[in-house]
């Protein structure tokens, strides 16, 4: 059993912390709702209540907090910089796990691995930085690639822009939840090695194949896809290589609910 505080419980923390707690694990995670911490408690959950003070999130008590692992889930805002520094000032932890973005690294025909150039002005590489420079506990970074799963696909994105998705004949970067969460859950573990690892599934069809097909397939409806193959190829190779890590569900294993609700 671990203790294990998770920092950002939306769409990829709910389900994550449920995973930790069926596993008999003692599960915090933040929340600026304090009634929303009223229902984390009767779910089983920990809640440690944040207040957002002009964008900077900072929290309530202060008091220093020792957790054997700390899961960071938030993405780029605009203050989440000195937000982190904040609440990392209040931690104790073994390890920290956090989930950046694919997004960092730049557009490239060439396969990218973890050793490829990132864009250090995009924000989560910031974020990827500032930890590195300030956490001395063993730090494990899962740059993930475009999400899916219940409720959430770049598909709604694309037909509420009603513009021609671009570069069609670029290839797609995508990961199930699923996939995500058990990534997660194995860098919490002791013999799991701190790094950076990309977590991306290795199918990738073109943007043509994969969102028209799609589109057709389940909303029978076309979709205007404009050629060009700006784009990258991400390797997620590297984690299934140094760890047990396998990916279980393809990017092809979808639900029509997936297309219709946008839990974000």
């Amino acid at each position: 059993m671990k203790k294990c505080l998770i920092i950002g419980y939306g769409w990829l923390g709910k389900p994550l912390v449920h995973s930790l707690l069926k596993e008999g694990n003692e599960v915090w995670a933040t929340t600026t709702l304090e009634e929303k911490g009223a229902e984390m408690l009767k779910n089983g959950i920990n809640p440690l209540v944040l207040t957002s003070e002009l964008g900077q999130i900072t929290w309530k008590n202060n008091h220093i907090l020792d957790f054997d692992v700390v899961i960071l889930l938030w993405p780029p805002f605009d203050q989440v910089l000195p937000s982190m520094k904040t609440v990392f000032a209040n931690l104790r932890f073994r390890t920290l796990v956090f989930t950046s973005s694919t997004g960092v690294y730049f557009s490239s025909n060439a396969p990218i691995t973890e050793e490829s150039p990132i864009d250090l002005t995009h924000k989560a590489a910031m974020m990827e930085l500032l930890i590195q420079d300030h956490i001395d506990s063993k730090v494990v970074i899962l740059r993930l690639a475009g999400h899916i799963g219940p409720g959430r696909h770049p598909l709604n994105f694309m037909l509420r822009s009603q513009k021609p998705l671009s570069n069609g004949d670029a290839v797609v970067n995508l990961v199930q939840q699923s996939d995500m969460i058990q990534a997660i859950k194995l860098a919490t573990t002791i013999d799991f090695p701190g790094g950076i690892y990309n977590v991306c599934a290795p199918e990738h069809p073109t943007r043509t194949e994969y969102y028209g097909g799609l589109a057709k397939k389940w909303l029978n409806q076309g979709l205007q896809i404009a050629s060009g193959n700006i784009g990258k190829l991400i390797d997620g190779t590297k984690i299934t290589r140094e760890s047990s890590f396998e990916y279980s569900h393809s990017i092809t294993d979808i639900d029509e609910l997936d297309f219709i609700k946008d839990n974000i």
